[in-house]
Order: C-alpha cells, then sequence, then structure tokens
C-alpha cells in the first residue's frame, strides 16, 4: 500500500585511509605475535598450579628453617 522507505547507502572513504596504515598494523601484529610466541614457553611453566604449589612449600620450608636460626 505504502512505500516501504529503503536505507540510505553511502559510498564514504574516509580522507586518511591510507595502505600504509594496514600495512605497520599488519606488520606491528606479525612483531607482536613473534614476541607472544617467544615468552609462551617460559611464563607457561611457572604459571602452572604444581610449580606454584611447589614453589609455596619450598617458602614455607625456608621460612621454617630461618624462624631455627632466630631462636
Amino acid at each position: 500500500m505504502f512505500k516501504q522507505r529503503k536505507n540510505k547507502r553511502f559510498n564514504y572513504k574516509p580522507r586518511f585511509q591510507d595502505s600504509e596504515d594496514k600495512k605497520s598494523r599488519a606488520d606491528f601484529e606479525a612483531k607482536w605475535n613473534d614476541a607472544k610466541d617467544g615468552d609462551k614457553s617460559r611464563g607457561k611453566f611457572l604459571s602452572s598450579l604444581p610449580a606454584l604449589i611447589i614453589l609455596l612449600v619450598l617458602i614455607f620450608v625456608i621460612i621454617y628453617i630461618l624462624e631455627g636460626y632466630i631462636r
């Protein structure tokens, strides 16, 4: 009955959009992923639950030994 309104479409291109921005962003992401991959193996061991529990037990043992020296 009545004409339905259609959404207007605009072909808007930002003034400062450049391929340089895409290249630099891709380059940054590649460097970031390389840095993250190199750090993964080191951080995984120290953040695992068994390693943290062993570290906590070692701290308590050292505190107990040092308490013996104080008395």
